[in-house]
């Protein structure tokens, strides 16, 4: 029996999909499912996805129609039947002994324990060459509010499938269209309920490119997102402290968490 299905989301991402997949298929851990869904591509990320549907443990879905990165995921937690999962990206790669890494440690942790991760490198893609852009060591998290205000997504997500399934996948609201930082929705709903675990090591490889930089032209709606997000959760936490973003609007900001005393909740 299978332990580990990865998840590979995709839209456009022709240029880097088979580093991805290498990686993929080089892992020291084989038992794993290979999860394939295109957010129906313009450009042909599909056509050099169907090379790999040779090996039988890859499954390829396509969507004719594309409604963003929370409804795939949603669609592969239907088609998930191992214990556990990890998504990577279609323009990133893992180290080779990341499934082996992550499922032993995983196994280890008990139930409450949704999210295992480890840590990141970070590539910039320039003039077709990737140059080393930096290292991001990750930690582990005091408790949800610490995590609150942790700037970097953390990286790979190796996820306890039961957990996702139990706080109802990814959510779509008229806000995000499902389609902004569903990484981060779904890790602050996790931490209402459940746990999660760091291992210190790299296994991640990130990718900037031109695509995914241009997400900085847009950075104040990220900060909208972030800031609505926060606020949720703080909510449903138990409402203790008021959001404060620091930094530009037109630049990525960081999240300050201010402690409520009696009589501050309408201070500004």
């Amino acid at each position: 029996m299978c332990e580990v299905t990865v998840v590979v989301p995709t839209y456009n991402k022709a240029n880097y999909i088979n580093k991805a997949l290498e990686s993929i298929f080089a892992q020291t851990f084989p038992d794993f499912k290979l999860l394939l869904i295109d957010d129906a591509s313009t450009d042909h990320t599909v056509s050099l996805l169907n090379k790999y549907k040779k090996d039988n443990r890859t499954k390829l879905i396509e969507k004719k129609v594309n409604t963003g990165i929370c409804d795939v995921l949603n669609i592969a937690l239907k088609h998930i039947d191992t214990p556990y999962f990890i998504q990577v990206d279609g323009d990133d790669w893992i180290e080779p002994h990341t499934l082996e890494v992550m499922y032993e440690k995983m196994v280890q942790l008990p139930k409450d324990v949704a999210l295992l991760y480890a840590n990141t490198i970070h590539w910039h893609e320039r003039n077709g060459f990737l140059q080393l852009e930096k290292r991001v060591a990750h930690r582990p998290f005091r408790d949800r509010y610490d995590f609150a205000t942790y700037d970097p997504m953390v990286q790979p997500r190796f996820y306890r499938t039961q957990a996702i399934q139990s706080v109802g996948g990814w959510e779509i609201d008229e806000l995000t269209k499902g389609r902004y930082m569903e990484d981060r929705r779904m890790l602050l709903k996790l931490y209402d309920v459940y746990q999660m675990a760091h291992v210190d090591q790299y296994l991640y490889h990130f990718r900037y490119h031109q695509n995914n930089l241009s997400l900085d032209k847009n950075a104040w709606i990220y900060n909208q997102v972030r800031k609505h997000l926060t606020e949720q959760a703080i909510k449903r936490w138990g409402n203790a402290y008021k959001v404060h973003m620091v930094g530009p609007e037109n630049l990525w900001q960081s999240i300050e968490l201010i402690p409520i005393t009696e009589g501050s909740e309408n201070d500004d």
